[in-house]
């Protein structure tokens, strides 16, 4: 699978960004954000770009249109963030190699400094079998164009 290096992740430009805001349920006891929720401010990035680019989360899931469970997560942390903190959650990429998504993400704090930076890596299944899908969804090749950096076909194995 093609990856991102964490340089790559730090310096790339943002091909989609949203600004957040820290919550305070977002935080431990040690006033910090609580490190698995670095993965719920990317996902909710992921879930806005597709449903910005037409293809609703949403409707995939509970029409049962495609999923995409996860199969391999990253993340490294850089500088903490606290109750309050404004920051920018930025997609800097996807890679494709046939149905397997990575995408790479920058959470940014309004310093400029770099909190957390990570990868999500999508399989894409048939929501039936839940077997992999024989490609990606033509909604959500659409909907990544923009986002992508590079794309492999690969066969799939039945």
């Amino acid at each position: 699978m093609i990856d991102f290096t964490v340089e790559e992740l730090v310096t790339s430009p943002a091909r989609f960004a949203t600004a957040m805001t820290v919550r305070f349920q977002d935080v431990d006891a040690a006033g910090i954000v609580f490190y698995p929720r670095f993965f719920e401010y990317f996902h909710d990035a992921y879930a806005l770009a597709l449903d910005r680019g037409g293809a609703s989360l949403a409707r995939g899931v509970n029409e049962r249109q495609w999923a995409a469970p996860l199969k391999r997560v990253f993340a490294e942390y850089m500088r903490p963030l606290r109750f309050g903190d404004p920051i920018e959650v930025a997609i800097v990429g996807v890679k494709i190699e046939g149905t397997d998504v990575n995408v790479g993400y920058r959470a940014r704090r309004a310093d400029g400094d770099v909190a957390a930076v990570g990868t999500a890596l999508h399989v894409f299944v048939d929501p039936k079998t839940f077997r992999r899908a024989p490609a990606l969804p033509d909604v959500v090749r659409s909907a990544l164009a923009p986002l992508t950096l590079v794309e492999i076909a690969r066969e799939v194995k039945p």
